[in-house]
């Protein structure tokens, strides 16, 4: 049976996400004006807000839940529901050598997340999911006496990672395969303890089903990137999940992965130019068609920002079959997307109080979901926010 303790938080935050989800569904580039507006306090303070002071915002979600909660009391709980302890560190030895060629970030997630996944002795084999090159992989087997078995799609990784680890004597077997094929079911039901640091959307779900259908004795998943499934809607795991009655598009599932832990000052610079671009282009679009519906344009390589904000209109009107008109001046509209900038931002110092909400929802239907299959899970936080904001871990154990 669940956790009644996960349970009870899952439908605390299951009320709060649909009773307000007019406040953080809003998408903010389709918006031309806060679209808030039978609330005018908030408005009002929003509009009190520069992109500096929206960015200081931004960065204090529990502060923004906290004003919110000025106008709405039931939004004060956003700090405790969301609240997740820090997991129980162990010292994990290896050689730091290992880690040359690691880009330093990602190999300071690898030792944290070893440190706080608990090892049982009986583990003989490891099974790495989406590895990669291994990174993950060779830690494990450089700090247990258990055997790693690797599963990779991409072959050039595979043979590299293999390479790695037979160059360094790690016991390590590279499969190269796509995780969601029967072909790799043999690999999974060989190993004890699936790991998944950071594995995307389905394909960390696709591993929950898999280790529970397979009856691995532990499952340790930090998940990532919750808006990379197949489905036009996020299909929830657990029973509770699926009585819950919240139905989050992609749209919505992003909302969960907008924090992010670094961000330099070219970063933002070229995100500001982007986001204008596409908001200016929007401009001249409505006007130009009568529209008053937000058009989206496909990625774009930020190399071609370097053009110009006119030759990205063209770009754009190409991609959507529009017909620019040889005296069109876009000066203005750069200006209007430079306005709706701010705009957008102010949408999003709202929505970012709910963001770890949203977050911390999905991530307890997955620890409901192994609950409901004879797993005790834990749901804790493997380090701080500033090393990465996908702090998640949800270590189950075979019951």
């Amino acid at each position: 049976m669940p956790n009644s303790l996960y349970l009870v938080q899952f439908k605390q935050l299951t009320e709060l996400l649909v009773d307000y989800q007019w406040l953080w569904r809003p998408m903010p580039m389709a918006h031309a004006r806060l679209p808030w507006s039978s609330c005018p306090e908030l408005c009002e303070w929003l509009s009190t807000l520069d992109i500096s002071k929206a960015a200081q915002w931004k960065a204090a979600p529990n502060q923004v839940a906290e004003q919110l909660a000025n106008w709405w009391p039931a939004l004060a709980a956003i700090p405790r529901l969301t609240d997740v302890p820090e997991a129980k560190m162990a010292a994990v030895a290896m050689d730091e050598r290992l880690g040359v060629g690691v880009p330093g970030r990602k190999w300071a997630q690898i030792r944290t997340y070893l440190s706080a996944v608990p090892t049982q002795p009986s583990t003989q084999r490891y099974l790495e999911w989406c590895a990669g090159k291994g990174y993950l992989g060779r830690a494990v087997a450089a700090s247990t006496p258990a055997r790693v078995d690797s599963l990779e799609w991409q072959q050039a990784l595979c043979e590299q990672g293999q390479a790695y680890a037979e160059q360094h004597q790690l016991p390590m077997q590279f499969h190269h395969l796509d995780a969601f094929s029967d072909a790799a079911l043999p690999v999974i039901h060989r190993c004890d303890h699936a790991l998944a640091l950071h594995a995307c959307g389905d394909l960390h779900v696709h591993l929950l089903r898999q280790a529970v259908a397979a009856d691995l004795n532990a499952i340790s998943v930090s998940p990532c990137c919750y808006q990379l499934i197949t489905g036009k809607t996020y299909q929830p795991l657990s029973d509770a999940g699926q009585q819950a009655g919240l139905v989050l598009s992609k749209t919505d599932l992003k909302i969960a992965v907008q924090e992010a832990a670094t961000g330099g000052e070219r970063v933002r610079r070229q995100r500001y130019q982007e986001v204008t671009y596409r908001l200016g282009f929007d401009e001249w679009q409505r006007d130009a068609f009568q529209s008053d519906q937000y058009l989206p344009l496909p990625a774009i390589q930020k190399s071609q920002l370097n053009d110009g904000f006119e030759a990205f209109c063209h770009w754009g009107a190409t991609q959507k079959g529009l017909t620019v008109s040889s005296d069109t001046d876009f000066t203005p509209y750069l200006a209007r997307g430079e306005t709706r900038f701010v705009i957008l931002e102010q949408i999003n110092v709202v929505k970012s109080a709910f963001r770890r909400a949203l977050e911390l929802w999905l991530a307890l239907d997955r620890v409901l979901y192994l609950e409901q299959h004879n797993y005790h899970a834990d749901l804790v936080q493997f380090c701080a926010p500033s090393l990465t904001p996908r702090n998640l871990l949800i270590h189950a154990t075979r019951r």
